[in-house]
Formats: structure tokens, C-alpha cells, sequence
């Protein structure tokens, strides 16, 4: 009987033990914002991400055009059998040079965007934050419906990078 009557005392002591082992460790709880965007624009390196986008824009604009111009007669249905498959052939053609684009984008995007988390962690850091949620998606989601301007890192992660 003594035994059951110690097993609730040992497990509340170390619970006890725990709770407190927990609360010494100090954990910052200020949390920031940044326009992801605004800092990407901002990164030494992207004019060449800015180039790769014009070239992709110029090279997809005559078939822009072209769909641009059939497309009316696809709504109101009065395109000819020819033209619907010729409509269908621009899509696929725009949606496979689109996409090797976008890969072309992504890879030379790649690197500007870990040296700018590495920089978004370090400025959280030193100035202690323990989140950084991104303006746009935050405030897209519903996530946040405010936030003080006074929590906006951006300038900070700008200048984080500028110095780099």
C-alpha cells in the first residue's frame, strides 16, 4: 500500500523538477515582419533575376499575342476547328517555354534567397526575434490582420544585406 502511495508523490515532485527546469531558460517572444518581396528587389544580385524575367517576358509575348487575339472567338464559340487547335498548341507551347523560364528563375533565385534567410536569421538574432512572418503571405492568409509598423524588419534585413 505504501508503494501506490509514494508513486503520485514521486510523480508530482518530478513534475514539479520539470516545470521548473522549463521556466529558467529565458526564450524572446517578440515576433517581426518583412516584405519578402521588397527585400529580394533589394538583393545585390537580383537585376540578373530581373533580366532572366524580361528575357522570358520577350520571348512569351508574340505567343501572348497570338493567344491574346484567338481568344475572343474561343469565348463566344465562333473560333473555327482550326483555330481551337491552334489555341490549344499556343497554350502548350506558351506553358512548356513558360516553365523552362521559371526553372531558369528559380535556380539563379536559389541562392540570393538562403543568403537572405541566413541574413533574416541573423538580424532576428541580434535584435531578438524569435519569429519573422512575411507581410504578404501573413496578411493574404487572414493570419495577421495588424501589425505595428514599429515590428517591421525589413530596412534592418536591407541594410544586413547591403553590408554584407
Amino acid at each position: 500500500m505504501k508503494r501506490t502511495a509514494i508513486l503520485p508523490f514521486a510523480l508530482a515532485l518530478a513534475l514539479v523538477g520539470v516545470l521548473g527546469l522549463s521556466q529558467n531558460k529565458e526564450i524572446p517572444s517578440r515576433v517581426g515582419y518583412i516584405d519578402a518581396q521588397k527585400v529580394i528587389e533589394a538583393h545585390p544580385k537580383y537585376a540578373d533575376i530581373k533580366a532572366l524575367k524580361e528575357k522570358a517576358d520577350s520571348e512569351l509575348k508574340p505567343i501572348t499575342d497570338q493567344l491574346k487575339a484567338i481568344e475572343p472567338k474561343i469565348r463566344d464559340g465562333s473560333a473555327s476547328a482550326k483555330e481551337r487547335q491552334d489555341f490549344e498548341n499556343l497554350r502548350k507551347v506558351y506553358a512548356d517555354i513558360s516553365g523552362e523560364w521559371q526553372k531558369k528563375i528559380n535556380t539563379a533565385l536559389t541562392p540570393i534567397t538562403k543568403e537572405i534567410d541566413a541574413t533574416i536569421a541573423r538580424v532576428a538574432a541580434q535584435n531578438g526575434f524569435s519569429m519573422i512572418l512575411s507581410a504578404n503571405v501573413a496578411g493574404q492568409s487572414g493570419l495577421v490582420v495588424y501589425a505595428s509598423p514599429d515590428i517591421d524588419v525589413t530596412d534592418l534585413v536591407i541594410r544586413a544585406l547591403s553590408a554584407q
